[in-house]
C-alpha cells in the first residue's frame, strides 16, 4: 500500500513536470500548450483508471483478509437435539417479547446459548431486523475471535486510504490539466463544449 502511495504522488510529479515543461515551450502556441497539457491528462488518468500498483495493494489486502477469514470458526450449528430445539424456541419467544429485542441480545453476548438461539434462526423468529442480526452475528464473531477480526477491521480501514488516493489524484490530474470528465467518461478539456450538448445560436440581429 505503500507503494501505491508513493506511485500515485509519482504520476502527479511526473504530469505537473511534463505540463510545466509545456507551458515553457516558446514553440508552442496558447491553443498548442492546452492541446498538450490535455493529452498529458488524458494518459495520466487512462492509467489511472486501470492503476498496477492499486490493483497490487487490493489484491494483497483482499488475500489477507480472506485469509483471516477461514481462521475464524464458523458460529454454532443448529442443533438436531429436540431438548435444545425446544429450549431454543423458548429463548426466541423471550426475546421477542423484551422492549428491545436487539439490546438484550447485545447485553446476553455472553451467554452461547441466547446467541445459538439467535443466529442459527431467521431474524424476525427473535424480532430482529436482518441489519440487527448481522450486527449481532459480527459482535459474536468479533467476541470469539477478537485478534482476527481486529486485523480485519484494520485492513479495511488501510484500503480505504489509497482509495481515497486515487480518487485525490484524480482531482489533482484533472485540475492541473484543465479537464473534466463527461458524463460518457471521457476526459475533456474544460475548454471543450460538454459532449451531446450544442452550442447556443447567435440570434439574428435584425430579429
Amino acid at each position: 500500500m505503500r507503494e501505491c502511495v508513493d506511485a500515485m504522488r509519482g504520476l502527479v510529479y511526473t504530469v505537473n513536470g511534463h505540463c510545466f515543461e509545456a507551458e515553457q515551450d516558446q514553440d508552442l502556441s496558447a491553443e498548442g500548450i492546452i492541446r498538450r497539457r490535455t493529452k498529458i491528462g488524458q494518459q495520466a488518468l487512462s492509467e489511472l483508471q486501470d492503476f498496477k500498483p492499486f490493483q497490487l495493494a487490493e489484491k494483497a489486502v483482499t488475500q489477507n483478509i480472506a485469509q483471516l477469514e477461514e481462521r475464524i470458526v464458523e458460529l454454532p450449528k443448529p442443533t438436531n437435539n429436540p431438548v435444545d430445539f425446544m429450549l431454543e424456541k423458548e429463548i426466541r419467544g423471550y426475546v421477542s417479547n423484551q422492549k428491545s429485542s436487539i439490546d438484550f441480545v447485545i447485553k446476553s453476548m455472553s451467554d452461547q446459548r441466547v446467541l445459538s438461539s439467535v443466529l442459527d434462526a431467521p431474524p424476525y423468529l427473535s424480532s430482529l431486523s436482518d441489519a440487527e442480526w448481522n450486527v449481532v452475528r459480527e459482535r459474536a464473531r468479533a467476541a470469539l475471535h477478537p485478534q482476527q477480526s481486529e486485523m480485519q477491521q484494520w485492513l479495511r480501514k488501510a484500503l480505504a486510504e489509497p482509495r481515497e488516493g486515487m480518487a485525490a489524484t484524480k482531482r489533482m490530474l484533472l485540475a492541473r490539466c484543465e479537464l473534466r470528465e463527461d458524463e460518457d467518461g471521457q476526459f475533456r478539456s474544460i475548454r471543450e463544449p460538454m459532449a451531446g450538448v450544442r452550442p447556443l445560436r447567435r440570434k439574428n440581429a435584425a430579429a
